[in-house]
């Protein structure tokens, strides 16, 4: 049975397999992508191009503790990660810390309202700085040695003592970048341009008013499975008819995959684009294409009858931002490898993922309401929350079960549905070609 966090230690087991021995083991140490020796490169590089489009992955890209290292260091170490939200740091001083990519990264409000995100690693003698998850500050006082910095990381201490320019000794800048209330960092020395998601993202988020929001509510589970069982699990919903019957009764996802109800779909998406551009938002669009190699943002309508993401498809809070009115259908935001997110006329759901281990995945699912809101006067967790909490501990008990069945010995890949899993392909793909990369 799927634990949260909260008081109850793993889901799981550390899972082996025999192909998972496939590449050489590398030293202990934090992931860097120059930590895989040539050997284990040279076997990495067949074991890629030996990959089947249209077939699901080997067991070793499941298992293999080396390969997830890769993962760790080639993807999440260079690419834009979800890291929160800026109404997290609604104030001067505000700051959390995220452990991204093997690094504890603090995101800050300065004085100026800027926003900044530094390694949390002291200058000095690599004390963590922030020790806290989160909290309001003046200043990141090192608990070590009390070497002191602005929120924006520059080194206020005097260091005369040391013979060096405190002016080189700020904390190490993590690229952010903010997009209409979402957070995103990148550890790449030089980092890839954020510019085209964000201008895919920002049109349709914006209306939503998640900068002004407030998080309601949050759930953090331990996942007992690899981080791309979750989001190959995200990218389909072939499995949602079976599993997901409060979604199925909300969205479209299951008639669109498999081409029924065409004419039907169509008029309720004509008509809900028609109000939608009148409103200011983004019109209706196909519910699970990307928009980017990595990213998307689009607006699908909702069943009739469902004004929201709730159980009974009737309001769970009042009106975000700049929605003037309850049917504003479903906006979905991806960016792999790490976030999705649906967000209604009343609420948004965050979901963000950390790998842990081969086998391993923290998820952080949050939930925001409007910024004024008043639990117990507005909005009601008992009304809030079970929809996404129940779809989403749905699927991390299907994600259990497909990593407690990749670590069987009579494990092969499996023919993907080219109507109903084309999504799955194209992560796959996205996938290959970003671990394949120098």
């Amino acid at each position: 049975m799927l634990k949260k966090l909260i008081g109850m230690g793993k889901i799981s087991k550390l899972l082996s397999h025999p192909a998972s021995a496939t590449l050489t083991a590398m030293h202990v140490g934090a992931p860097t992508a120059a930590d895989v020796v040539p050997s284990a490169q040279d076997a990495l590089a067949a074991l890629i191009r030996r990959q089947q489009d249209g077939w699901s992955l080997e067991a070793p890209f499941y298992l293999d503790p080396e390969i997830f290292r890769r993962d760790v260091a080639a993807l999440f170490g260079r690419r834009w990660l979800f890291a929160g939200h800026s109404c997290e740091l609604a104030e001067a001083g505000d700051f959390v810390t995220r452990q991204i990519a093997g690094e504890s990264i603090i995101l800050a409000r300065g004085s100026d309202r800027s926003l900044h995100a530094h390694v949390n690693v002291c200058r000095h003698r690599a004390s963590r700085v922030c020790l806290g998850e989160r909290g309001r500050v003046r200043a990141f006082t090192c608990p070590y040695h009390g070497w002191t910095y602005g929120l924006d990381g520059k080194l206020t201490h005097d260091i005369a003592e040391h013979g060096v320019d405190a002016r080189d000794m700020s904390l190490h800048r993590v690229a952010l970048a903010e997009v209409a209330g979402l957070l995103f960092v990148n550890l790449a020395a030089e980092p890839a341009s954020f510019e085209p998601a964000r201008q895919a993202i920002e049109p349709g988020t914006a209306p939503h008013g998640l900068a002004d929001a407030k998080i309601a509510y949050t759930v953090d589970y331990r996942v007992g499975a690899n981080w791309k069982v979750i989001f190959e699990n995200n990218r389909e919903c072939y499995h949602c008819a079976g599993t997901h019957k409060e979604y199925v009764r909300a969205n479209y996802d299951v008639d669109v995959s498999l081409g029924r109800n065409g004419a039907a779909i169509a008029a309720r998406m004509a008509e809900c684009s028609a109000r939608w551009q009148r409103m200011g938002l983004t019109p209706a669009a196909a519910q699970s294409d990307m928009t980017g190699s990595w990213y998307r943002c689009n607006r699908a309508p909702l069943a009739p009858g469902f004004v929201t993401e709730s159980l009974d498809g009737q309001p769970v809070g009042p009106l975000m931002g700049r929605i003037t009115e309850p049917d504003a259908g479903t906006l979905r935001v991806t960016t792999f490898p790490n976030f999705w997110m649906h967000a209604s006329s009343d609420h948004a759901v965050t979901t963000r993922l950390t790998p842990v281990a081969p086998d391993e995945t923290d998820v952080t699912v949050c939930w925001l309401v409007a910024g004024g809101a008043v639990e117990g006067r507005d909005y009601g967790f008992e009304r809030l929350t079970p929809f996404w909490k129940l779809t989403s501990e749905q699927d991390w008990a299907l994600c259990e079960s497909v990593q407690a069945g990749v670590g069987s010995s009579r494990y092969r890949p499996g023919p993907l549905s080219r109507q109903r899993e084309r999504n799955v392909q194209g992560f796959i793909s996205w996938y290959l070609r970003e671990l394949a990369t120098p």
